[in-house]
């Protein structure tokens, strides 16, 4: 008697469907958001924030990411440095860079991980630049590599505000390697391969 009888060619044919499924399956099943650094991009931008004329320090421990405090993979803060966003995804938006600190940030409203509510009213108005120029986008603001960006909230003077926009630095060429005369990165393999960055 052969085999490939008619019930165990049924058997047979039954399990290979099965694999085919999952094997299909696994192809296809959503990959985790979180563990190492993965992306499409490797960004970086210079920020500032000002609420009420004063300068919003990003600089502090519980902004940055670490192996032990990872805050996003895909766009935030690390070495102590809070000035420099990284970005190792396409398409993130400064609303999802803020969402990650526990803020929020839209066309009417900053609010901090405090739960300081800074908010369009009179005649203090929330305003966003990039390279300088007055945008509407907001917390829907897909960044570029080398993006200047300022988030200001006040009744600021021209030259108040003229004085925040040339305090956003110029230093993310240096992290994305595109001003090599001007410095060496900081090692951001330690952020990606899940052991803590330097704080």
């Amino acid at each position: 008697m052969s085999f490939l009888n008619s019930q165990n060619f049924k058997i047979f044919a039954i399990v290979i469907a099965l694999l085919v499924v999952v094997g299909t399956a696994i192809t296809f099943w959503p990959k985790p958001t979180t563990g190492p650094l993965i992306g499409d991009a490797h960004y970086h931008v210079d920020f500032k924030v000002y609420l009420n004329g004063e300068q919003f320090n990003f600089s502090q421990t519980k902004y940055m990411s670490t192996n032990r405090s990872k805050l996003s993979n895909f766009v935030h803060l690390h070495d102590g440095d809070g000035e420099i966003i990284h970005k190792h995804i396409s398409e993130a938006t400064l609303g999802e860079f803020f969402t990650s600190l526990n803020m929020s940030f839209n066309s009417t409203c900053f609010v901090t991980d405090m739960k300081s509510v800074f908010c369009n009213s009179g005649d203090k108005q929330l305003k966003f630049f990039v390279n300088g120029i007055k945008r509407n986008e907001y917390g829907d603001y897909d960044f570029q590599d080398l993006d200047r960006i300022l988030i200001t909230f006040d009744n600021d003077s021209e030259i108040a505000l003229t004085q925040q926009l040339n305090s956003v630095t110029d230093k993310a060429c240096i992290q994305s390697n595109k001003c090599p005369e001007r410095g060496v990165p900081t090692d951001e393999s330690s952020c990606a391969t899940g052991s803590d960055c330097i704080a």
